[in-house]
């Protein structure tokens, strides 16, 4: 029973918030300013509402071209990070043989300092 419980009382809580999400938006947008004695757009609103569109427009064409942006400037450090990455394993290649050769000259002197004499 709570396993039918508990998903009808979410789709519920949903279901109700998804409504006066809505139904506010939809009675906000139903006070919006009109002119008085004619329901039809006037020709300065149409004239308003192409140049909000006309901002839009430009805002949009503004955010696309600062992600076209920041995509370069991604696109370069992902090859500047690879260089680096490429660098730093032929360094710490170097840097195991170099730890390998003083490692059996360790031994070596091991050997030698175990068979003299005491």
């Amino acid at each position: 029973m709570k396993r039918f419980l508990y998903p009808a009382a979410a789709v519920a809580i949903f279901t109700v918030a998804f409504c006066c999400l809505f139904l506010l938006r939809a009675d906000a947008q139903s006070t919006t300013k009109e002119p008085v004695g004619s329901s039809a757009p006037t020709a300065a609103a149409a004239q308003q509402a192409a140049a909000e569109q006309q901002q839009r427009i430009e805002h949009y064409n503004q955010l696309v071209r600062d992600q076209d942006d920041r995509a370069k400037r991604v696109e370069t450090l992902l090859v500047r990070q690879e260089q680096l990455m490429t660098k730093q394993e032929a360094a710490f290649g170097r840097f195991e043989k170099i730890l390998d050769t003083w490692e059996q000259q360790q031994k070596q002197y091991q050997k030698y300092l175990d068979t003299l004499k005491k």
